[in-house]
């Protein structure tokens, strides 16, 4: 019998997830066990509860911190699509963020297995979709390149060059 790290109770239930095993408070709700695994069920969940499919949170994570933007929709590459991201620009800081987004883009290029777009439109809201494109890559490629890029936005929303275009009276 196990028992909770967070809370102490003993109705701790171990489940298979990732093709790990995991453990899953009764009460708190909590989850402990391998580290891979712990972190996969922490954002299927987090993906779940704002309505995104799980393989696109990752991307639509790192997205939804871009200062001026509000994030849309975010679609799957089922029925013949490519997976898309939709951003709402909400704020002025938008349009440095999106120099800085699409810098970010082009320098990922080369390690990427789609061709990733930005593309702008109106629609009540100015709306700035980052998408994948048929390029070299498969609608499966895209997947895997949605981890990819969220990894490197990440890595450059931390880099100097990306935080040096943000104006004083906006940081």
């Amino acid at each position: 019998m196990h028992t909770c790290q967070e809370c102490g109770n003993h109705d701790v239930r171990v489940v298979d997830r990732a093709g790990a095993v995991v453990h899953e408070c009764g009460l708190c709700g909590a989850s402990f066990g391998d580290r891979a695994a712990v972190r996969s069920v922490s954002l299927a969940d987090e993906a779940a509860s704002r309505g995104v499919a799980a393989g696109l949170w990752p991307l639509a994570r790192v997205l939804e911190r871009l200062r001026g933007f509000g994030l849309g929709a975010c679609r799957e590459g089922s029925a013949g699509g490519w997976p898309s991201f939709e951003l709402v620009v909400e704020g002025q800081e938008a349009l440095v963020e999106l120099e800085n987004l699409a810098k970010s883009l082009r320098l990922a290029a080369g390690g990427l297995r789609c061709r990733w777009s930005l593309e702008v439109r109106f629609e009540q809201a100015l709306i700035v979709v980052v998408q994948a494109g048929a390029g070299l890559g498969s609608r499966r490629d895209a997947g895997v390149d949605v981890g990819a890029l969220a990894q490197q936005l990440e890595r450059d929303m931390r880099l100097s060059w990306w935080r040096s275009t943000i104006p004083q009276d906006l940081r």
